[in-house]
């Protein structure tokens, strides 16, 4: 009898085993002949997707946005349930054969659990956003600092409702990102106008786009135009902030 190896259904065979999509990810190693393998949990699969042979690394995408979502006690309410909308469209109107996303939130108490690297798996990043909620003070500096110094960015998009817990230090990695050529759009929503010169600041200092929306759900509408597919309408001018819904862009 010729001796097989034992793999469980949903195995993927190491002949057809594709690359990583998150570029921190650990690679997956094949089973050896006469081992039997393990079928690998839920959450490991989803951390480390497996992608068709050939397919670009997350890190390797000529588009390598990072999205900075304020998930503070102030987001509470419909404000939270407006990024989770936001973000889902986001990442619909996103091409992810040239396109990698990373989240980093800064709020949570725990801002590991939605922390995702850089990936190209869109279901794991439409997951991670509705687990998406609210509560915590506003620790924008490290978010900033967190996705300069970890990943290779071509552009970051923020979004808050309020004042930052360290106003000073958001100025100063403003200026970081500005040595570092990395554009950061700063997108601001609510009726209070708390933290709007802040992000106003930071978007003109790193050389990216600011957007106002009192209108939290033109905001859910809207915020699609930072997608790459859609980015060069905003830069360009050819929509305007009526057209968004929205009350300031910068």
């Amino acid at each position: 009898m010729t001796d097989q190896t034992f793999k469980p259904p949903g195995l993927v065979p190491s002949t057809q085993a594709g690359t990583i999509a998150n570029a921190n990810a650990s690679s997956i190693t094949q089973p050896k002949a006469g081992v039997v393998s393990v079928k690998r949990s839920l959450h490991d699969r989803l951390r480390n997707p497996v992608q068709p042979t050939g397919a670009l690394q997350a890190d390797a995408m000529p588009n390598r946005l990072a999205l900075l979502l304020d998930c503070s006690g102030s987001m509470r309410g419909d404000k939270i349930a407006s990024l989770r909308d936001a973000c889902t469209n986001f990442v619909q109107c996103c091409n992810m054969a040239d396109t990698s996303l990373a989240l980093e939130t800064f709020g949570l108490d725990d801002a590991d659990t939605t922390r995702l690297p850089l990936t190209c798996f869109a279901p794991f990043l439409q997951t991670t956003i509705q687990t998406l909620s609210a509560c915590g003070s506003t620790p924008m500096d490290k978010a900033m600092q967190y996705v300069l110094e970890h990943y290779s960015l071509t552009r970051c998009v923020l979004v808050s409702d309020g004042e930052p817990d360290n106003e000073l230090r958001v100025h100063e990695l403003a200026q970081l990102y500005r040595e570092a050529q990395l554009p950061c759009d700063c997108v601001h929503i609510g009726a209070s106008a708390r933290g709007e010169a802040c992000l106003r600041r930071v978007a003109e200092v790193t050389g990216g786009q600011y957007i106002k929306f009192t209108d939290i759900a033109s905001f859910s509408r809207s915020f699609k135009y930072l997608t790459p597919a859609f980015y060069g309408q905003l830069t360009s001018g050819s929509v305007t902030a009526a057209q968004l819904g929205a009350t300031e862009i910068k």
